[in-house]
């Protein structure tokens, strides 16, 4: 990019543009590669925890997270572990990031949970994110969905190396 004769990286892909306009572009260094764990496929029969880590949905809908719990166990054969904030009203989630976080931790500590599966999205799961254990998470890789808010933790998972999932959450997409 200094003008000269210098050899250039190979071209991989374009991120984005700089400040100045210019596309930012990847070389293909393979020092730079990530090795992606992709935990087993659920089975009926398998343990799901449900963890809220953002809104309090269950506590605004009730019904509505019945409806999406109903779906996991009875269409679906699994069985679902509630977390302990998982009914917890948005304000005192809101006032608890770090039970938020110790739910996420906990769930991908329990060897009998296959899936971490969201219970809706919300406005503020980047607040748990600090809180959250990285040695737990690649020890116990395991499935991680959700979308909307749950984003933050999927993206931060995956830079950890798991393949994460951006799909349905209990009371959206399962009820």
């Amino acid at each position: 990019m200094d003008g000269g004769d210098s050899e250039q990286e190979p071209f991989v892909g374009t991120t984005g543009c700089t400040e100045t306009g210019r596309a930012l572009t990847l070389a293909a260094d393979k020092t730079a590669v990530m090795d992606y764990t992709r935990p087993p496929r659920l089975r009926p029969g398998d343990s799901v925890a449900v963890v809220s880590t953002s809104w309090g949905g269950p506590h605004e809908f009730p019904d509505v997270f019945a409806a999406g719990l109903a779906t996991l166990t009875a269409t679906f054969g699994l069985q679902v572990k509630e977390f302990p904030t998982v009914r917890m009203s948005a304000a005192d989630l809101a006032a608890n990031p770090l039970a938020r976080a110790a739910d996420l931790n906990a769930a991908f500590a329990d060897e009998s949970v296959a899936a971490i599966i969201s219970t809706i999205g919300g406005d503020d799961s980047a607040r748990i994110l600090a809180h959250l254990d990285v040695d737990v998470i690649r020890a116990n890789p395991k499935i991680l969905m959700g979308y909307s808010d749950t984003v933050t933790q999927l993206v931060f998972c995956h830079k950890l190396g798991l393949v994460t999932f951006n799909g349905p959450s209990v009371m959206a997409g399962f009820a």
